[in-house]
């Protein structure tokens, strides 16, 4: 099986982890990972990365994410999605557009957010969501996070372009309690992750340099040789600018990638 992307649109209702069997079987591998884990009630795009693929993760991970999402005011619950069970609600929780709208433009650029107890973050090795579910009492620290778009998109759905490490359901408490109420977000679908859309998800692999946009350089058989046993090899002056990543390949067909480093292509790793 060759080292490849694999584009889904995960249904609710199923986890991130599941959500990866129809690959695995497809494929005839179980070496299968993703970039981005979505909750069991969220919707969207994921990146699974088949093979020597899955070495590319964080790179896709490490791009900013597009969601649209319910904005449900007047409820809080533990697990701040409106299926969870209620902690405190408020009958008059109706804002206009015109308070929302304000609201939301304090949250662009860098906050600081906390994650919701029930997550996948780790607590001395154990994560936070089942120690929640054991009713243990959780302190989560703050996260640094940028958000660089929020907006209405229509009546109560909200559209958001934000980082890495952010979290929609803490995002829509934190909009309701600067509203002066309760909330919680419900329906999160995850649109795009960097310029990859949900639109292109087929379960069709795809080849890693059609997802990151890195340049491709190719090299002769002896070249290519010294690569697959991990040395550097120089590269043509003009070729790459120093401290890119970049693919390389032998015959057209991608066999690493590599960072430019002094006037030389120095393996990362193969694919």
């Amino acid at each position: 099986m060759p080292s490849a992307f694999v584009l889904i649109d995960k249904p609710p209702g199923i986890t991130s982890f599941k959500a990866l069997n129809a690959i695995k079987k497809q494929l005839g591998t179980k070496r299968v990972g993703h970039a981005g884990t979505l909750d069991m009630s969220a919707s969207g795009l994921i990146v699974a990365a088949v093979e020597k693929c899955t070495r590319l993760l964080p790179y896709i991970e490490a791009q900013e994410k597009i969601y649209t999402f319910d904005l449900h005011l007047g409820i809080l619950t533990d697990t701040l999605e409106p299926t969870g069970n209620i902690l405190k609600q408020d009958d008059k929780a109706a804002r206009t557009t015109e308070e929302l709208n304000a609201v939301l433009q304090t949250f662009i650029g860098e906050i600081e957010q906390i994650p919701p107890a029930y997550s996948a973050i780790k607590i001395d090795g154990k994560r936070a969501s089942d120690l929640a579910l054991k009713g243990k009492d959780i302190e989560l620290k703050p996260r640094k996070i940028t958000i660089y778009e929020l907006k209405i998109s229509s009546g109560h759905k909200l559209y958001c372009k934000c980082s890495k490490g952010t979290y929609i359901r803490s995002l829509a408490r934190d909009i309701a309690e600067k509203l002066g109420t309760y909330g919680v977000a419900g329906n999160i679908r995850r649109l795009a992750i960097g310029n990859i859309s949900v639109e292109q998800a087929n379960s069709e692999p795809i080849l890693p340099q059609k997802l990151l946009n890195w340049k491709t350089v190719n090299i002769n058989e002896e070249d290519a040789r010294k690569i697959l046993n991990g040395l550097p090899v120089a590269y043509v002056k003009g070729q790459a600018i120093s401290g890119n990543l970049v693919f390389v390949a032998n015959n057209e067909q991608v066999i690493a990638v590599a960072e430019v480093q002094n006037g030389y292509f120095v393996p990362k790793f193969l694919l």
